[in-house]
């Protein structure tokens, strides 16, 4: 099983200005996107990762986004959604604390 993409949601209130763009091939991929969503409920800043490496496996990936999340307030919650090569999406309400990824499946 391997990741073929990741997508991460944030309130646009939690992102600190200046963040700085993420090194993917640290992530495992070899694209990244930031992208602004406006709506009328409320305003989301998404951090899509696709095109992964022949060396891109989940816990690598979740040791290198709990760094970029040190950026972060503590606590900011943000949802997750990986995606493999044999099995449907996963889905995940996220946030850190007390230096810990705690994740919550959706469905």
């Amino acid at each position: 099983m391997s990741m073929t993409s990741v997508t991460i949601t944030v309130p646009s209130h939690f992102v600190p200005g200046g963040l700085p763009t993420p090194d993917c091939k640290q992530f495992g991929f070899n694209g990244f996107e930031r992208s602004f969503i406006r709506s009328a409920k409320d305003n989301t800043v998404t951090f899509a990762f696709f095109a992964p490496t022949t060396n891109c496996n989940e816990e690598h990936f979740d040791e290198e986004l709990e760094k970029y999340f040190w950026h972060f307030s503590k606590g900011t919650p943000f949802t997750m959604k990986k995606e493999f090569d044999d099995q449907p999406p996963e889905h995940h309400q996220c946030k850190y604390l007390n230096n810990k990824l705690i994740q919550e499946s959706l469905f």
